[in-house]
């Protein structure tokens, strides 16, 4: 493996950033862990899931970020993970499309409601997407030039 692992840390080389671009990962796959004896031990659903979602972004991107959001969130990192501003989540708080309790005078998040809340808008925009490319073939000669 041609990797440097400290603690925190692995640093991958260009070679393994080229081999994640050249590997194809046939739909249906699952992946093994291959004992010493031959037998193999499928990974659960949810490491193989991550693992191939990192595969994925080093191809894409040379570089892949792991790490687990603590269950409370600050207002900052739960705007930041809905790609929205600050004053934008507090305004949603105040019409109750998200939840959130104080701690202190600090308003914090549930890191699950704000995932599920990050996963329904991009629902959302896939549709509204979708539905665009629907009108936009259904009146395909309207606005050609």
């Amino acid at each position: 493996m041609s990797a440097l692992a400290s603690s925190e840390r692995i640093t991958i080389s260009d070679q393994t950033v080229k081999d994640a671009r050249d590997t194809v990962i046939p739909g249906g796959a699952s992946l093994v862990l291959r004992l010493a004896d031959g037998e193999e031990v499928e990974l659960p659903t949810s490491i193989q899931q991550t693992l191939l979602h990192a595969l994925k972004l080093i191809a894409q991107q040379g570089s892949v970020s792991i790490g687990q959001l603590p269950v409370e969130l600050t207002s900052t990192v739960a705007a930041d993970l809905l790609s929205i501003s600050r004053p934008t989540l507090m305004k949603w708080v105040a019409e109750g499309r998200i939840g959130s309790y104080k701690k202190g005078s600090h308003t914090r998040f549930n890191r699950d409601e704000v995932l599920d809340l990050r996963q329904r808008n991009a629902a959302a925009r896939r549709s509204a997407f979708e539905e665009l490319r629907s009108l936009d073939e259904e009146h395909e000669g309207f606005l050609a030039d």
